[in-house]
């Protein structure tokens, strides 16, 4: 199996992903929230390319839907929900279809379709996402979706730990990234708050009010579930 990874959702549109396997990456917080929304319930979570878009397909099925995203960490205006993982509570979403428009997080999903399989990681559900693809022998693009067109640490230590874990029961060949990405990971010994703290997008979180956020995108394997792409939509 051979691992390449991707650093950012804008560099997404230039890979070939026909057979191979992708892997989406947003852990502040698209893909956070998809893991989250799905665990809780919800029927589906369907990436918007644009907010035009996103009323689009909500105007088609209004009585099952939401509106979930935000454009510079804050709630679209006009939206049900934004980006904090922690609104998609089961009250909330439990049985409905989720329309997600995010700033990075659904660009690089929508960049990935033509892959034979996509699945959606993050830290909450690392191993559920590892271990069909330690059971797979397709090639695997890893996407970060960065934040705003540039490379962040918190996608790419993810990215590493993902690798990591595929490593222990799989051969793995690897792109240069994905080598310097599995030794930042099997070098941090610290816990992610600190290994992280840092990091561009937690401060810019931080500053915006999104502390909690951090905290709760940033715990590791707290479920099992393993959002992965169906025709037009994710599902778990």
């Amino acid at each position: 199996m051979h691992i390449s990874t991707i650093a950012t959702a804008a560099l997404a549109g230039n890979e070939d992903f026909s057979g191979k396997t992708a892997v989406v990456i947003d852990v502040l917080r698209a893909s956070s929230v998809i893991v989250t929304a799905l665990s809780n319930g919800a029927n589906s979570v369907v990436p918007a390319a644009d907010i035009e878009e996103a009323f689009s397909l909500y105007n088609q099925h209004p009585h099952n839907s939401l509106l979930c995203g935000e454009r510079d960490t804050i709630k679209i205006e006009g939206f049900h929900l934004g980006n904090s993982p922690l609104e998609y509570t089961s009250a909330v979403i439990s049985g409905k279809d989720l329309i997600l428009c995010t700033s990075n997080g659904t660009k690089a999903l929508r960049a990935c379709r033509a892959a034979a399989r996509l699945y959606i990681a993050s830290f909450l559900n690392l191993v559920a996402v590892a271990r069909p693809l330690a059971a797979e022998n397709t090639d695997v693009v890893i996407v970060c979706s960065g934040t705003n067109g540039k490379f962040s640490l918190d996608d790419a230590l993810c990215a590493g730990m993902l690798i990591n874990a595929i490593s222990k029961h799989k051969n793995v060949a690897l792109c240069d990234l994905s080598q310097a990405l599995l030794g930042l990971a099997r070098g941090n010994q610290q816990p992610l708050e600190l290994a992280l703290q840092d990091c561009y997008h937690i401060g810019y979180l931080r500053e915006k009010g999104f502390s909690s956020d951090i905290a709760y995108c940033l715990r590791v394997n707290m479920t099992g579930c393993l959002p992965f792409w169906q025709i037009d939509c994710l599902r778990s």
